[in-house]
């Protein structure tokens, strides 16, 4: 039963959880036709918040929702990683404007502690480390936004964002540089040099954008 594996969420917002965490995940893979009465059934609830929760991945872009043929996990195109990828960059970009003045400087050179500490990992070939510090890196700028809008607006896409990513092959040379670029970007900000560790960051993602394209492709 759901009441078993969730806190204390609305049961939309559970069964939301539940099921993108499986696309995410790609338990359900895309084009996956999804059936309420068994996701219902497995969950032990009725119809109707499953079909809330599927509205709210809809919008999400992770299902399509369609009226004559049925409810479908997304199949994502280039044209979605390109606008995916190109929103990053505007929040990301606006959140660290925003979070500088927000966030305390010990967290800033604790997450640039963590991150040259991921450095050893790396050469050692344990990714698992990059990847903690690189959410952790993301996630604490758009928190300290303080801007519940575009933490919103960031929940969703990373949804997406974490959806491609386990559908594409990894080199081994993404974590080395991505880890380089958060150096960067964390040396700028703990210069108060707001304006360069933007375009940095832009510069980042924008690398990230291109390396999932041809992944993609």
């Amino acid at each position: 039963m759901i009441n078993a594996a969730f806190d204390n969420r609305n049961l939309n917002e559970k069964i939301y959880y539940f099921l993108r965490n499986k696309i995410v995940n790609n338990e359900l893979p895309p084009g996956t036709r999804i059936d309420y009465n068994e996701i219902a059934n497995e969950l032990g609830v009725s119809k109707t918040p499953v079909r809330d929760a599927l509205q709210l991945l809809s919008q999400d872009g992770l299902v399509d929702v369609k009226s004559r043929s049925g409810t479908f996990v997304s199949q994502p195109n280039v044209k979605d990683i390109e606008e995916i990828y190109e929103v990053r960059k505007a929040l990301e970009r606006q959140a660290i404007k925003l979070s500088m003045a927000n966030m305390p400087r010990p967290i800033l050179q604790k997450i640039y502690q963590n991150v040259l500490e991921v450095d050893h990992d790396i050469d050692t070939g344990n990714f698992n480390s990059f990847f903690q510090s690189d959410r952790n890196l993301h996630k604490t700028l758009i928190t300290y936004s303080k801007n519940s809008r575009l933490i919103k607006m960031m929940e969703s896409l990373e949804a997406q964002i974490n959806w491609i990513g386990v559908m594409i092959a990894h080199s081994q040379e993404r974590p080395r540089q991505a880890n380089n670029e958060h150096k960067e970007i964390l040396n700028a900000l703990l210069q108060s040099d707001v304006l360069l560790a933007q375009n940095l960051m832009e510069e980042h993602i924008e690398t990230i954008k291109q390396m999932t394209l041809k992944d993609f492709r």
